[in-house]
């Protein structure tokens, strides 16, 4: 959630940060969403002989861009927080 340097971070410096990691973290969910759909799928492609193996092999990742999207989203709140120490405004 923090990085070394962060307390020494302006205020447009804390915005750039809190902008790019709301960005990579709607990547990361529309990832998890797309592997969330193909898992869906694979189980209904798994009634269809290999199908089913490809779509397992190719969609496993689901849990690591949750994790990933989280990570972003909890080190925004510490950023966030910051901000409000130094009475940012964005």
């Amino acid at each position: 959630m923090t990085q070394q340097g962060d307390e020494m971070l302006d205020c447009a410096g804390l915005g750039r940060q809190i902008a790019a990691n709301e960005a990579a973290a709607a990547r990361f969910l529309h990832q998890d969403k797309k592997v969330e759909q193909a898992n869906t799928a694979r189980n209904v492609g798994s009634v269809i002989p290999g199908v089913g193996l490809f779509l397992v092999l190719s969609t496993d990742l689901s849990n690591e861009e949750q994790i990933m999207a989280r990570a972003l989203i909890d080190r925004d709140e510490q950023l966030r927080f910051l901000a409000k120490q130094k009475q940012c405004t964005f």
